[in-house]
């Protein structure tokens, strides 16, 4: 093992365990624990999003989904930015301003309150743990692949490194913690990947010896539709960008982005932030694949892994030491927001929901975390073993989630008519679609099973929103208020006393300023 490559390996373990450190210490209460007291600004709300949403997914899936397919990977690419930028900027500000007026912090509650539904909030809890368990598998993966060509270790002794690190300054820091790592994580992935980038592309010698060196080995490589000509037709091209865009509204770790501004506003100054790095990032981290496939060679089994492999094939040891920290950037930011949306799911919407609600801030905090670090270990007993590739668990989830939360996210906060009917029948009937057609390999009209299981959601959440009572006077009001621009007048809800209360102090906290910002006390109580 190089001591040129563990050196700014290590260094960066310690700055992150020591940001965790500084975290703690922000910690004033529960609601700082769980989303940072709704206090973070666009700067560091945006690089938190786009360092955990890229994922491990960034140097283990997307150069393998580009070493196979070429620049057919750009599919998945496309949607990138525009699902990140988007979810800031037609979601980010809407959710932001109506979980505070409904007094909620986390995703569950937000529907739990917007729709008066306790039933929905245990269903979105359960649905949430299923499927961020999943991704946190994929994350010890990529943690025990990228460590164990690194550094030569065995795949179990990378799994344990990565996980021991993120669950040590997630249990201190909780969301804090996991927001100032990832905007620090962030800077790293993004400017390693760009070294790594235009260092290889360098040594192919440019874009157009790339391209040549591609089409020698397979003339489909070069081609939008791919070696085997996986996107043919229009709608296979699409699937990739609308799966991305949709999941982009959907992603838990994402949304509650959301519920840490410091105010709604600052939603719109982070879509900007958000689409331009994404822009410059998503392209060269997938291409990084087939540089690796035109400096590599072809033939290498474990595709995930050609990234990592391309490190040392093209920089010093101490660049690939650099690298080896942004990959596990990479991860740990994904796997830290994660670790915090287990914590919240089975501490706060579930178990002081539902079993102990009266218990005070300091054991809520203390049960939290004993659950990221049960949660954590059985996942990674579970990746010891993983049920498939790293893109596979990853993309399968991913479109879980658009289905179960991108689709209510949007309607809950654009349609007034949505109802609790509309929201269970589009969770439910959705992922039993879209589990049972990837399962039994059913495609009605060709149609991918994310691409039926979004029809069936949408149709299912309008069709169930219509049949069924449309929302009392006071819930549209405060849906008015929810959307609207700018700060809360209490004048414009004079026909509904608990809604006019609670719109003076969201205004008397707004005037406060993001320093002084706290969540209110809930319109309806459960």
């Amino acid at each position: 093992m190089s001591l040129a490559v563990l050196a700014p390996f290590v260094l960066y373990l310690l700055v992150v365990l020591g940001i965790g450190v500084m975290s703690a210490r922000l910690i004033r209460g529960y609601e700082d624990f769980v989303i940072g007291g709704r206090r973070l600004g666009p700067a560091v709300s945006s690089g938190a999003l786009i360092a955990s949403y890229m994922s491990g997914y960034t140097y283990t899936a997307g150069p393998g989904v580009a070493y196979s397919g070429g620049w057919s990977a750009m599919w998945w690419a496309f949607g990138d930015a525009p699902g990140n930028a988007f979810s800031f900027g037609i979601l980010g500000r809407r959710l932001r301003k109506y979980s505070e007026l409904l007094g909620a912090i986390t995703l569950p509650e937000y529907y739990e309150k917007r729709f008066k539904s306790p039933t929905l909030r245990v269903i979105t809890s359960i649905v949430m743990i299923v499927t961020v368990c999943m991704y946190l598998i994929a994350q010890w993966q990529a943690s025990g692949k990228l460590l164990s060509v690194t550094f030569g270790t065995d795949y179990l002794t990378g799994l344990l490194i990565g996980g021991a690190v993120v669950l040590a300054y997630t249990v201190m820091g909780g969301y804090l913690a996991a927001a100032y790592t990832s905007f620090f994580q962030g800077i790293v992935m993004f400017v390693g990947t760009h070294v790594l980038f235009w260092l290889a592309l360098a040594r192919v010698g440019g874009l157009g010896a790339l391209n040549d060196r591609l089409a020698a080995i397979n003339p489909g490589l070069v081609t939008p539709w791919g070696p085997n000509n996986e996107y043919g037709t229009l709608l296979a091209a699409l699937t990739p960008i609308i799966l991305i865009i949709m999941g982009s509204f959907g992603l838990p770790h994402v949304t509650v982005r959301h519920l840490s501004l410091n105010n709604p506003d600052a939603a719109r100054k982070a879509m900007l932030i958000t689409a331009t790095a994404v822009v410059l990032f998503a392209f060269a981290y997938y291409m990084v694949g087939a540089i690796s496939l035109a400096l590599l060679g072809p033939g290498i089994a474990e595709v995930e892994t050609v990234g990592i492999r391309l490190w040392f094939e093209v920089l010093p040891p101490f660049l690939a030491g650099i690298l080896a920290a942004a990959a596990v950037a990479a991860i740990m930011s994904t796997a830290d927001a994660f670790l915090v949306l287990l914590i919240t799911t089975c501490a706060h919407d579930l178990l002081y929901r539902f079993v102990t609600p009266r218990a005070p801030q300091s054991q809520r905090i203390a049960v939290a975390r004993i659950f990221a670090a049960v949660l954590a270990a059985l996942t990674m007993v579970i990746a010891m073993d993983p049920p498939g590739l790293v893109f596979t668990i990853v993309i399968f989830a991913f479109g879980g989630m658009a289905l179960a939360f991108g689709v209510p996210n949007l309607f809950s906060t654009f349609w007034k008519r949505s109802t609790e009917t509309g929201a269970i029948a589009c969770i439910i009937l959705s992922l039993i679609v879209y589990v049972g057609s990837s399962v039994l390999g059913i495609r009605p009209l060709g149609l991918h099973p994310f691409l039926t299981g979004l029809i069936v959601a949408v149709l299912a959440f309008v069709i169930g929103s219509l049949v069924s009572k449309k929302p009392d006077a006071e819930m549209e009001k405060l849906f008015d208020l929810g959307v609207a621009y700018g700060p809360l007048p209490a004048d414009s809800i004079k026909g509904s006393p608990s809604l006019a209360v609670e719109a003076i102090e969201v205004e008397k906290v707004l005037k406060r300023g993001p320093a002084r910002t706290r969540t209110t006390q809930p319109v309806t109580q459960p």
